[in-house]
């Protein structure tokens, strides 16, 4: 504990060094801490879009269904979707499932057409897990989506939701008729009117020039599926146990193909990636001032206290103590920067936070979001250990260059 003592006692000496090298190591902390708070709410945001957009936690798809085509899915599909639909509604870990029919073909105002992508899904089970109705009331705030609501219970009415950029193309807005044409399971052309019941704001450009949501009821009429489905949406109790319970039911449903959802959500992973390569190049780049900063401190404070470090050799001090008193030094810096650092990120962070900053729409998609940096205490607890790690590393080469002294040549050191 004399060494430790030591080296805080020599750390208030020099205020002005170590102030400026606490600022570093605060500035440090406070970048890599606010930056994975940022990662942390868009991976929040990312996947509970991909989750409530469709995908629940697990889907159910027919063997070999991702190698083709998804969208002439009736071509490899779920026989008797709904009886399966039923069975797993009985299993203690499923909340819900949502039987889905996807399709694609023309869609007809009457003189012009569009190629759409189509999904069909259940009208009274979908708004309770997935964020359809956000997606109506996005769609709302624009002239041609007022008074947009959900599908109709009503298996006899031939309803249609938009997407924005669809409905943009075709000049439709709700109440508008529309002919909706594609292709059987068996291959023989269809076409059924229906009516725009809303439009739909999905987030994605792409998605809204070419989506649109019907009923089961619609689909079956045009598809002539019966109760084949392409896939099922499986909303699990606990997300937490999505890999476990994939592993489970795969294990159960011998002749499906059981996927979670982030296998599914590949601009998730492309974003993910992305964005764990600019942390970590970041990281490289703060850890590497950190230790050049801490190293610069600590080598000028050896080269100015030559004299003591000599009184205290022949004191009787090893050069091993002489080593570990740095050591103690660049463990009092990492300490006191990482508490200061938290304190500076979680004030900045409630600031940001209360302002409710309204960031830019990401490249792709139609609309921003609120800035929410979250509270991530594992990324605190991460950075610190680093920081820590980069200046007990840095404090090492002073160390050794005040180990070496001589005796007699740092007494007469002047």
């Amino acid at each position: 504990m004399i060494l430790a003592r030591l080296a805080l006692r020599n750390l208030l000496r020099q205020r002005r060094r170590t102030a400026l090298t606490l600022m570093v190591v605060v500035a440090g902390f406070l970048a890599l801490s606010l930056a994975g708070g940022f990662m942390a709410q868009t991976f929040q945001g990312l996947s509970d879009a991909a989750i409530r957009g469709g995908l629940g936690h697990l889907q159910v798809l027919p063997p070999g269904a991702m190698a083709g085509d998804e969208a002439q899915s009736l071509e490899q599909s779920l026989p008797d979707g709904e009886a399966l639909a039923r069975r797993l509604r009985q299993d203690p870990a499923v909340a819900e499932v949502l039987p889905r029919t996807q399709f694609m073909g023309l869609l007809s105002s009457g003189a012009k057409s569009v190629a759409f992508l189509g999904t069909a899904v259940d009208p009274i089970l979908e708004p309770q897990h997935m964020a359809c109705t956000e997606a109506l009331q996005n769609a709302a705030k624009t002239p041609a989506g007022a008074g947009s609501r959900w599908l109709s219970a009503d298996p006899a009415f031939r309803e249609v939701i938009l997407g924005v950029g669809l409905a943009r193309t075709l000049g439709a807005t709700v109440g508008s008729s529309l002919t909706l044409m594609s292709t059987t399971k068996d291959g023989a052309l269809n076409a059924v009117d229906v009516e725009v019941a809303g439009l739909q704001d999905l987030g994605l450009r792409e998605l809204n020039d070419r989506f649109l949501t019907v009923s089961l009821a619609t689909a079956s009429q045009l598809l002539d599926a019966g109760p084949a489905r392409s896939r099922l949406s499986v909303v699990l109790k606990r997300p937490q146990d999505t890999a476990r319970e994939q592993a489970r039911l795969q294990t159960l449903l011998p002749g499906t193909s059981v996927k979670p959802w982030f296998e599914l959500a590949s601009f998730y992973r492309q974003v993910k990636l992305l964005y764990f390569a600019i942390f970590g190049f970041m990281g490289l780049v703060l850890f590497l001032v950190v230790l050049l900063a801490t190293a610069n401190t600590l080598l000028m404070s050896v080269m100015e206290r030559v004299r003591e470090f000599g009184v205290l050799r022949a004191m009787g001090l090893q050069p091993g103590q002489l080593l570990a008193l740095l050591q103690w030094e660049g463990a009092f810096l990492g300490l006191l920067g990482s508490a200061l650092g938290l304190a500076a990120t979680l004030l900045l962070r409630a600031g940001l936070n209360a302002l409710h900053i309204e960031m830019p729409a990401p490249p792709g998609t139609s609309h921003g979001y609120e800035l929410n940096i979250h509270f991530v205490s594992a990324v605190y607890a991460i950075v610190a250990l680093g920081l820590q790690a980069t200046i007990q590393v840095s404090a090492l080469f002073p160390g050794l260059k005040a180990a070496r002294l001589r005796i007699v040549e740092a007494l007469r050191h002047v």
